[in-house]
C-alpha cells in the first residue's frame, strides 16, 4: 500500500473553516476506489496545524486522487490559506 502523511499548517483564525473543509475532503477522498483509508488530527499543541494520513492501493491510485475534480477545488480553497505544507510518501510496511 501506498502511505501519504501530509501536514498543512494555517492561521489559527483559520482553522475552523479548514478543518470544516479537510472534513468534508477526507469524504470525497473516500469515495475513490483506490482511497483505502484517510483521517485527519488537528495538531494538540499547534492551533492550524492538520495532520492527513492517507492510504491507497498504489501510487497509480494516488494519482488518480491528485488528478480528481474535487482535488483541484480543494486546491483553489487551501493555496490561499496555507502557510506551510510538508508532504512524506512510503509503502506501508506493517
Amino acid at each position: 500500500m501506498y502511505v501519504v502523511a501530509v501536514n498543512l499548517v494555517v492561521d489559527a483564525k483559520d482553522a475552523d473553516a479548514f478543518a470544516d473543509r479537510l472534513k468534508q475532503h477526507a469524504k470525497n477522498s473516500l469515495t475513490q476506489s483506490g482511497c483505502l483509508g484517510f483521517s485527519v488530527s488537528a495538531d494538540h499543541d499547534a492551533p492550524g496545524s492538520f495532520h492527513l494520513w492517507e492510504v491507497y492501493k498504489d501510487a497509480a491510485a494516488f494519482e488518480e486522487h491528485k488528478n480528481a475534480d474535487f482535488m483541484a477545488d480543494f486546491r483553489d480553497f487551501s493555496a490561499p490559506l496555507v502557510k506551510n505544507r510538508v508532504l512524506a510518501t512510503g509503502d506501508q510496511i506493517a
